[in-house]
């Protein structure tokens, strides 16, 4: 079956620009301006601010923003007065990130817009949701306030994944941010693929590595070293499939916590999707393609045997980690690939095939 498989970059940049649009906030702000050069001063009172903030942090959306030049809140700044200005605009959201810091000349009668995402400080994101404000400073060139505020802003937690955005009746799908929890540096994958190298008939792990293969070489070449990964999670990991649904609908705005693989690998437990994410990080740490495929209450795996081949997928259902064979997992998943697509559910959208190699590509990277 010749399948597409290759994200579509004007459907992400859409979803990015529906983000901007609900929120209010703006694709990119207003470069700086230059240091060292003078700027007449506008009276206090000529200066006029609107402000649209964003009302709550999703870490794994959030942490992706300054790279996609979407900001979390904006500053429409009016000169109303007969003389240029120069205005110097902070924002931070208390405790949890550092301070954003902009300077702009308006000229009169003037409006400019400054958009700006306060950078995470990682080790302050809350572990569960948490209350904190949004803290901005106007001031002009000789330093006098113009406006001060605090705004309450709602802080999700680390693992915390919004599949849509309601605005209304209207919904914008944002499953694609279920990259960023595919993580594939840190300590607990290298373990991870360490152990698996002692399960692989040649006690080593090197991706896409086969060479002048033909098509069913490059199958049993990669399966191998998957297979390999999968005894490792199932002998010394024991990882055990716990029973919790997914929300990936337009049905409900709930937001779902989803574990990061380093987490799946310290507690030994994870559901479809935790699963799934886990063994997208694995498989990507090796330079392997990996594939999320949603389904409305379900998540499996599939991943490219042969590398830019998105013909040559393999799927596994990662549930079964716990409890059966990887033959039987490969069979499993393979299966249910084939049904989303015989019961129209791929061509209509209702279940989504999520390259990890296109979504980095296309700047959704990982939380950590």
């Amino acid at each position: 079956m010749n399948r597409k498989w290759s994200f579509n970059l004007a459907a992400l940049m859409a979803v990015l620009c529906m983000i901007a649009v609900l929120t209010g906030c703006s694709a990119g702000s207003v470069q700086p301006s230059p240091q060292g050069t003078a700027a007449p001063a506008a009276a206090k009172s000529d200066i006029s601010v609107k402000v649209v903030p964003m009302g709550s942090v999703t870490p794994a959306i959030y942490t992706q923003m300054p790279n996609l030049k979407i900001t979390f809140v904006d500053f429409e700044i009016t000169n109303n007065g007969n003389t240029a200005a120069r205005i110097s605009v902070e924002s931070d959201l208390q405790g949890y990130s550092e301070k954003a810091f902009d300077t702009v000349d308006i000229a009169p009668h003037a409006t400019v817009t400054v958009g700006q995402t306060p950078l995470l400080k990682p080790e302050s994101i809350p572990q569960e949701i948490a209350n904190t404000n949004l803290h901005y400073r106007i001031s002009d060139a000789s330093g006098a306030v113009i406006q001060e505020q605090t705004i309450p802003v709602k802080m999700y937690a680390r693992d915390t994944m919004l599949w849509a955005i309601q605005e209304g009746e209207d919904w914008t799908d944002t499953s694609i941010f279920i990259a960023a929890f595919v993580t594939p540096h840190g300590p607990e994958i290298d373990d991870l693929m360490r152990r698996a190298a002692e399960y692989h008939p040649d006690n080593s792990i090197q991706g896409y590595q086969c060479g002048e293969c033909s098509d069913e070489q490059w199958g049993e070449y990669t399966r191998a070293q998957v297979k390999a990964v999968y005894e490792a999670l199932q002998n010394d990991y024991q990882v055990k499939y716990i029973n919790s649904t997914i929300a990936y609908s337009n049905e409900s705005d709930a937001p779902q916590r989803v574990r990061l693989p380093s987490e799946s690998l310290r507690t030994g437990s994870s559901n479809c999707i935790d699963g799934t994410v886990l063994y997208a990080a694995a498989l990507e740490s090796m330079d392997m393609h990996p594939y999320v495929v949603l389904l409305p209450s379900h998540a499996f795996l599939c991943y490219e045997t042969k590398p830019d081949d998105p013909n040559s997928l393999a799927c596994l259902e990662t549930t079964l980690t716990g409890s059966a064979s990887f033959e039987d997992a490969t069979e499993r998943g393979e299966e249910e690939l084939a049904e989303e697509y015989s019961n129209g559910n791929i061509e209509s959208g209702k279940s989504k095939i999520l390259s990890i190699q296109q979504l980095r590509t296309n700047g959704i990277l990982p939380m950590k």
